[in-house]
């Protein structure tokens, strides 16, 4: 609130329902600003906050308590519940909202919104606009002004509270633990599902929501894919599994890469591809420090590779002519990095007053090089052809060294053909 203008109004609505097939839905999850609001999880709800009612500042509009539909689709929290649990200071059913909606736009100078967001939420707010502008003989003042919450609620988001913290903490560790998992239990002849299959099921024992986003498994040329989610191919022997997971924990995630041998040892050129992509990552790491931007940590983790590349003569010509050409780009097209938090590809601008923003204490952000080579390029020497490697780990930023968040996740290749196989 300190950040909304002086008599202005925000109004939140939180994600609808999802159809997964004709009368079945996706399970619920809110809308992450909305949760980020209200701590609220419930579908049909909208959130008011208003500097201009400094008595009743916070309130929740909420579907009633119904019995009969809560014996079918769960409890509900209800207008009592809304107030005593989630504080709101004022609560009402959702059906009232649209009646009630123009009284909290009356003699307001601003109203913040995320227009677009929600095509229905923007249809109801444009016409209360209009039912107070039409108020005007009456001395009712209408909003002078609209403003997309998202500039402030994404700030907000960007810079994690240590609350915050504590909550990604357990979400890596979560998901460090599940891909150890799939490490011990990879053996060739195994589907891809079942990778996944053990993963999920790690993330809901161990108190998560779920995956954060579809878990991929990705073996041989699949790793190739970037977001392969099929996870349906058996694992052939000497093929590498590049597993790319993260868990949702209350509503905050991790984003984790790993990549090792199903057969329990790097073939020589998975081995020498594997060594570039580490240490693509490990110079990348160096660079999430205060002062530095997420442009130069990309920056280097694509000097790294690209070197790497030259140095295997996979790509010809000097580090420089490479790089100023993106022949790289061939191998490697993704960017390094981006912010983790409610949302995987978390908010919150890259840039800056027009130029790359610096990173600060409280940012978390992945890094994630990868090289990836296509079994159909007759370029590459044979060997090479089908080889995908992607590594990742999540790191916050700190007035100090960085916090990977994710670094007892194994990630050295002696480490990894130790575990791989070992029950």
């Amino acid at each position: 609130m300190e950040m909304m203008q002086p008599d202005s109004v925000a109004i939140i609505a939180t994600a609808p329902t999802a159809v997964y097939s004709r009368d079945t839905d996706y399970r619920y999850r809110p809308d992450s600003d909305f949760y980020y609001l209200t701590g609220f999880r419930e579908p049909e709800s909208v959130a008011i906050i208003s500097t201009a009612r400094p008595d009743t500042p916070f309130t929740l509009f909420v579907r009633p308590r119904d019995p009969e539909k809560e014996t079918w689709t769960g409890r509900r929290s209800g207008v009592e519940g809304a107030k005593e649990i989630y504080k709101a200071d004022e609560t009402y059913v959702i059906g009232e909202f649209e009646e009630k909606l123009a009284g909290y736009l009356e003699n307001v100078n601003a109203i913040y919104h995320f227009p677009g967001k929600y095509k229905k939420m923007d249809m109801r707010l444009f016409k209360a606009w209009q039912e107070v502008r039409m108020k005007w003989r009456q001395g009712i003042d209408v909003p002078a002004e609209l403003f997309d919450l998202g500039h402030l609620m994404y700030e907000m988001r960007l810079i994690k509270t240590p609350e915050d913290m504590e909550i990604i903490r357990t979400a890596c560790d979560i998901t460090c633990d599940a891909q150890e998992l799939a490490m011990r239990s990879v053996r060739p002849g195994m589907d891809e599902r079942e990778l996944e299959a053990l993963i999920d099921h790690y993330f809901r024992a161990s108190g998560a929501f779920g995956p954060g986003f579809p878990t991929i498994v990705a073996s041989g040329v699949n790793a190739c894919i970037l977001h392969y989610i099929v996870n349906e191919d058996a694992i052939g022997e000497n093929e590498l599994v590049l597993v790319d997971a993260g868990c949702e924990y209350q509503m905050f995630n991790a984003d984790i890469t790993r990549t090792f041998p199903a057969s329990g040892r790097f073939t020589p050129e998975q081995r020498a591809v594997y060594d570039v992509v580490l240490k693509a990552l490990n110079e990348g790491t160096e660079l999430c420090v205060t002062g530095k931007t997420p442009n130069d940590m990309h920056d280097g983790v694509v000097r790294v590779i690209t070197q790497g590349l030259i140095d295997l003569k996979l790509l010809e010509g000097s580090l420089e002519a490479a790089i100023e050409n993106e022949t790289y780009k061939k191998y490697y097209m993704h960017r390094s990095g981006h912010w983790l938090g409610v949302d995987v590809h978390d908010v919150g601008s890259m840039r800056k007053d027009k130029t790359w923003r610096k990173f600060e204490p409280g940012m978390v952000t992945t890094v994630e090089p990868g090289i990836y080579l296509p079994p159909d390029d007759e370029n590459l020497p044979e060997a090479f052809r089908g080889i995908g490697i992607r590594i990742e780990d999540n790191v916050h930023i700190t007035a100090g060294a960085p916090e990977i968040l994710t670094d007892r996740c194994p990630k050295i290749p002696e480490r990894l053909e130790e575990m791989i196989g070992g029950g």
